[in-house]
């Protein structure tokens, strides 16, 4: 009996937190398809190009151009300031 009530109580922990975040769909805001939606996050070469913006598709749809775009320059302006050869990404808002 106490190891049935164990594997419930371990099944109800296991449907949010982590679990969760993982398995949602995360895109990158700083780029569009030719349809308009954002491509998935993540980069196919780390070594070119910028960081990507990513936000969970719940909140990049919620967002207006005008705020994609204030993020994306956030985020730009941050990265730059590190300088050269040697940056690192930034989690700006």
């Amino acid at each position: 009996m106490l190891f049935e009530e164990f594997s419930l109580l371990e099944e109800k922990k296991s449907k949010g937190g982590l679990d969760k975040w993982f398995k949602e769909k995360w895109v990158d805001i700083s780029k569009t398809n030719a349809d308009g939606s954002h491509p998935p996050c993540g980069r196919e070469d780390a070594d070119k190009g910028g960081y990507p913006k990513c936000r969970k598709v719940r909140v990049a749809a919620k967002m207006s151009k005008k705020e994609k775009k204030n993020s994306v320059a956030r985020k730009r302006r941050a990265e730059s300031g590190k300088g050269g050869s040697n940056r690192k990404p930034n989690y700006s808002k």
